[in-house]
């Protein structure tokens, strides 16, 4: 699944866990979505992104049972598993078009430098960063 918005705050949850706060709006109306960034993806957006930018983010959900004396609960998380820039203060990002003049799909570009903005993954951050426990 894939959602995008403006990051109204990065709060890091401790040195694993990074929780990226959207702004939203839905019927002229905010509203704010929790996504969480573990371990390798979590430094890539304390040293990439920050308040103010727009973003996309693909998503999956994990729910996790909580057993209490009144009974199960359940509690849902919104973890990302990739993450692009698609605009910023003070950058021209745009869409990146291919040679017939047609938008590249979730590819945009530095209009001022020609730096093509690429997509975080995992298995990016990874790479990049083998030796993180």
């Amino acid at each position: 699944m894939i959602i995008s918005g403006k990051i109204d705050k990065i709060i890091q949850v401790n040195k694993d866990i990074t929780n990226v706060i959207l702004l939203k709006t839905r019927k002229k109306k905010p509203y704010f979505v929790s996504v969480l960034f573990y371990f390798h993806l979590s430094d890539v957006i304390q040293k990439s992104y920050k308040e103010e930018d727009f973003v996309k983010i693909w998503f999956r959900l994990r729910s996790n049972k909580r057993t209490s004396p009144v009974g199960d609960k359940y509690y849902t998380d919104v973890i990302g598993e990739k993450i692009v820039l698609v605009r910023r203060e003070g950058l021209e990002i745009k869409p990146l078009l291919n040679e017939y003049n047609q938008r590249v799909k979730n590819k945009y570009v530095n209009n001022t430098t020609g730096e093509i903005i690429h997509i975080h993954t995992i298995q990016e951050a990874i790479q990049n960063n083998p030796d993180r426990v």
